[in-house]
């Protein structure tokens, strides 16, 4: 592992948004809070996010329109 903090406010964009190119990381813990964040310096991270966005939309679309009689 690179020798960086990742709680360093250099990499906190607004205290929500991880920016760290150097960190390989996509996925990592929040800073505060349960859950998960995305590393965006990571070119993957814009692969899941609109995956994140985008495939909940398109499932709940086919579902209303295979759902019509």
């Amino acid at each position: 592992m690179s020798n960086f903090d990742r709680n360093d406010d250099k990499y906190w964009k607004w205290g929500m948004i991880y920016i760290n190119a150097d960190d390989p990381a996509i996925w990592l813990p929040k800073r505060t809070g349960l859950g998960w964040t995305l590393n965006f310096a990571h070119k993957m991270s814009f692969v899941y996010l609109v995956l994140l966005l985008v495939l909940p939309t398109l499932v709940a679309l086919f579902f209303t329109r295979a759902l019509k009689p």
